[in-house]
């Protein structure tokens, strides 16, 4: 946790780091927000975390946000201040603060919230076990915004029922995503990942999973993908920026292959490589 946080311009120690009950987060979830995961004290994959809120933010319209070049400066002061070495950095950006109204002006200053956290992030985990449900979230879920509320909803059913992860299931029964994953598929020394559309989020560990097989000569595909086929998998694995890569050993009551051909351990290897490497 953040002893250390910045909010609209102060940063102040944890216990001092509020924000008005007229934010328009906290009414309305008008908010958008990046995760990003710190190497040695390093901010990894930056300017894809950057790049994808400049996305968020303009599919959100909220258009004055002035401090976006500014926002690296920032979060490393943010890592100095905390003394973190491996952890995790949270941007939060609301459209601001204002009366209650589902409507809003266009002259509102946007609301700026950094923190942190401290976390082992960059060593391999043991191999979860998922289940799965109907996507209940809405429709918009390529925007990266803190309308969460499905996501939490299946989080904790998952944690019920002491699993890592639920993956979500579209009306077609087509897979999208996990509630903070994406999810892959090996089948024949390929990888295999749902398409990106306005229900899937575009995972910045995901895009670099996409890279690094290109490195390796491994084919990669977006593919829509069906229950049937984690069954019939040769290995199933989840991506995201707080664990990295995480196999996967059971969804439900069915037990996975584990890939034993080695490849998302030769994925795992190379990503913490590529990793050490860019933070040299």
């Amino acid at each position: 946790m953040s002893k250390k946080s910045f909010v609209n311009g102060r940063y102040l120690n944890f216990q001092s780091a509020n924000i008005p009950i007229n934010d328009r987060s906290v009414h309305f979830s008008d908010a958008v927000y990046e995760v990003v995961a710190v190497h040695s004290s390093k901010l990894v994959f930056w300017q894809d975390h950057l790049d994808r809120l400049k996305k968020s933010l303009n599919y959100m319209e909220i258009k004055n946000f002035k401090n976006i070049e500014l926002l690296k400066y920032k979060c490393n002061e943010i890592i100095k201040l905390n003394s973190l070495d491996e952890g995790l950095i949270y941007i939060h950006i609301s459209r601001g603060i204002a009366p209650r109204n589902h409507n809003w002006h266009n002259n509102l200053n946007p609301s700026l919230i950094i923190s942190c956290l401290h976390k082992p992030i960059f060593r391999m985990i043991k191999p979860v076990k998922l289940i799965s449900n109907e996507d209940i979230r809405w429709k918009y879920s390529k925007i990266k915004s803190t309308s969460l509320l499905g996501n939490v909803l299946l989080k904790q059913k998952a944690s019920k029922e002491k699993a890592f992860e639920c993956l979500m299931i579209d009306d077609r029964g087509y897979i999208t995503e996990a509630t903070t994953s994406n999810i892959w598929i090996i089948k024949d020394k390929k990888l295999y990942t749902p398409p990106l559309k306005k229900n899937i989020l575009a995972g910045v560990t995901r895009k670099k999973v996409f890279e690094i097989a290109d490195i390796l000569k491994l084919k990669s595909y977006e593919k829509e993908i069906k229950f049937k086929s984690l069954i019939n998998s040769d290995g199933v694995f989840l991506t995201n920026s707080s664990s990295l890569l995480v196999k996967v050993k059971k969804i439900n009551h069915l037990k996975l292959k584990l890939d034993r051909d080695g490849i998302f351990e030769l994925l795992y290897k190379t990503f913490l490589q590529t990793i050490r490497e860019s933070n040299e």
